[in-house]
C-alpha cells in the first residue's frame, strides 16, 4: 500500500482554490449588498465654516480670543472697560477668565527666569485654550442641533462636511444657516 502524493497534494489546492473562490464570491456578495443598503441613504453636504461665521455669537466670540492672545496691559479696569462696546461687552461678561490671563501675564512681565517665564507662558496658553472651548461649546451646541433639524425636515441621513464631497449629495448649508439665525442664543 503505497501512498500517493501526488493526489493529495492535487486534492490540497483544488481545497485551497475552491475555498479562495468561495471567499471571493462571499465578498462580492456582501460588497453589494452593502452598496445597496448604503444606496438607499439620503447623503446631504454642509460648509460648517459658512455656518459657524453666521452664528449670532461666533463674531464676539472670536474678537474676543484675538484680544487675549495678545499680552494684556494696565490695571484690571482698563483691560475690562476699554476697546469698543461689544469687545467690553464681552470682557465684563468673561471677566473671571481675562483676569486670571491678565494675572498670567503680569507674572510672565514680572519674572527673570526663562525657564520659569516659558512655563507660565505655557500656562497662559493651556488657559486660552480651555476659555476658546468654553466659549465655542455653545455655537457649536446650536451648530449640531441645527443640522440634526434640518436633516430631520429634508430626510436626509448621512451629512458630510461639504469640503469632503467631490459630486453629488444634496446641499443643505443655506437651510442650517436659516435655521441657525432663527434659533439659536444670542
Amino acid at each position: 500500500m503505497s501512498f500517493n502524493f501526488l493526489k493529495l497534494r492535487q486534492t490540497i489546492s483544488f481545497g485551497v482554490i475552491l475555498s479562495k473562490v468561495l471567499l471571493s464570491v462571499f465578498a462580492v456578495v456582501y460588497i453589494f449588498a452593502c452598496g445597496t443598503v448604503y444606496a438607499a441613504d439620503t447623503v446631504g453636504s454642509v460648509d460648517p465654516q459658512r455656518v459657524m461665521f453666521q452664528h449670532p455669537s461666533f463674531s464676539g466670540a472670536s474678537r474676543l480670543l484675538i484680544f487675549l492672545s495678545r499680552p494684556l496691559e494696565g490695571t484690571d479696569s482698563q483691560i475690562l472697560t476699554g476697546g469698543d462696546p461689544e469687545l467690553r461687552e464681552m470682557t465684563m461678561m468673561h471677566s473671571r477668565h481675562v483676569m486670571a490671563l491678565a494675572e498670567l501675564d503680569r507674572a510672565i512681565s514680572a519674572e527673570n527666569n526663562p525657564d520659569r517665564r516659558a512655563e507660565l507662558w505655557r500656562n497662559r496658553q493651556i488657559r486660552l485654550s480651555e476659555f476658546e472651548t468654553y466659549l465655542m461649546r455653545p455655537i457649536l451646541e446650536d451648530y449640531r442641533r441645527a443640522v440634526r433639524a434640518v436633516m430631520t425636515s429634508r430626510q436626509i441621513s448621512i451629512v458630510l462636511d461639504q469640503n469632503s464631497v467631490f459630486y453629488g449629495g444634496t446641499e443643505i448649508t443655506d437651510d442650517v444657516i436659516q435655521y441657525l439665525l432663527q434659533s439659536a442664543r444670542p
